[in-house]
């Protein structure tokens, strides 16, 4: 696949103006929620998939949530289990006095308890912990976007990323792992397992951020597994990682559509009507704009967008925070063990804001970092 060559984004004077006075049309299209729903559209994704994976031969796309059902063994299951609420009702149920009762099917008579329900009641919340180990919930569930079909067979899990977080390479390799090794079914035989590429789409937020900040001039990164002894070219065709950093993007890759895209994606949230009807030439990326229509989201759209918005808005008042302290805990000796209790308080704070803001608990990890076990109970 040919690398665009890029540059580092030059400052938007408009940016902070777009907002302050509430003139935003379109949707921070790297926002997870405006991202999966403007190409939830066909036409759209497969634009997308050509610009960005022109090399992968992608037949079809699916989203993962309605995809690889062996994949997501008892995932239901799983869900329940680590879900905020559940881990609260399993808390407060924790206490010898919980009594199972039931009532009378004339519903004349008195409630009586159910010895066998409540011993059984007791035994669940006793073994509720090793219960939910042995059903660990699968981390790529809450991050990977869409499943696609590739032409050879294999997979690519596209993924978007708004929010940089330390270890990402790690946490995208994770991802594509989990999901590799999980391909196969019991009894199933190793032939059938299929290639998987990883593909990372980077995005700013509302402050431009950058996601490789020494690195300017990358706008992509390609991994492999390579030989390293005996020369260059032996690859394991197993897994792949292609990542794009959209705020180093250059202005123009010479591809229209991947100029379109790039410039949707980059600075949807801060253009006008005008600029787009003036701009962007591709039909599927003008479909994109309209989907991304601030005042044309569907209503439960609407509602994850401006959760992610606060959340983003929090998180990043939290990071700002964090480093300014850190900052001035650098300057003194012996305060590692303080500032490390600190930075998982601050990060609690934050997760109990996002739990009252009706996230889900994935939604809550992926901003956080924090593990299930962290945030359970949290109100």
């Amino acid at each position: 696949m040919a690398a665009v060559k890029s540059r580092e984004l030059e400052s938007d004077g408009d940016s902070d103006d777009v907002f302050a006075k509430g003139n935003q049309v379109y949707t921070i299209p790297t926002y997870d929620a405006a991202f999966k729903w403007v190409l939830s559209s066909d036409e759209v994704r497969d634009s997308f998939f050509h610009a960005f994976l022109p090399d992968l031969g992608i037949e079809r796309s699916e989203r993962i949530d309605e995809h690889l059902r062996p994949v997501r063994s008892l995932q239901l299951l799983r869900s329940f289990l680590h879900e905020p609420v559940t881990c609260a009702a399993v808390k407060r149920l924790s206490s010898l006095d919980a009594r199972v009762v039931r009532c009378p099917s004339d519903g004349n008579g008195s409630p009586v308890e159910d010895a066998n329900g409540t011993a059984f009641l007791h035994q669940i919340v006793r073994h509720f912990k090793d219960i939910k180990a042995s059903f660990p919930e699968p981390r790529y569930e809450g991050t990977m976007d869409f499943a696609c079909r590739l032409g050879s067979g294999g997979y690519a899990l596209v993924e978007m990323q708004v929010i940089t977080q330390d270890h990402w390479d790690r946490r995208a390799l994770a991802y594509v792992a989990s999901f590799y090794g999980n391909q196969l079914g019991k009894g199933a035989d190793w032939k059938d397992i299929r290639k998987v590429v990883g593909v990372n789409i980077l995005g700013g937020g509302k402050q431009n951020k950058v996601a490789w900040s020494d690195c300017p001039d990358q706008f992509m990164r390609h991994y492999k597994l390579e030989d390293q002894l005996n020369g260059k070219g032996r690859f394991i065709d197993g897994i792949e990682l292609i990542q794009y950093s959209i705020m180093h993007a250059a202005s123009s890759t010479g591809n229209q559509e991947m100029n379109d895209w790039i410039t949707f994606l980059k600075r949807a949230h801060y253009m006008t009507e005008e600029e787009v009807a003036n701009r962007i030439k591709t039909p599927a990326v003008l479909q994109a704009f309209e989907r991304a229509r601030i005042s044309e989201l569907p209503a439960t759209v609407r509602a994850n967008y401006d959760a992610e918005d606060v959340a983003y808005d929090r998180f990043s008042e939290h990071m700002a925070e964090e480093r300014k302290a850190a900052k001035l805990e650098g300057k003194l000796e012996g305060k590692l063990e303080g500032k490390l209790e600190g930075k998982l308080e601050g990060k609690l704070e934050v997760a109990k804001n996002l739990v009252k803001l009706g996230l889900s608990l994935q939604q809550i990890q992926e901003y956080t970092g924090l593990s299930s076990e962290d945030i359970e109970g949290l109100e």
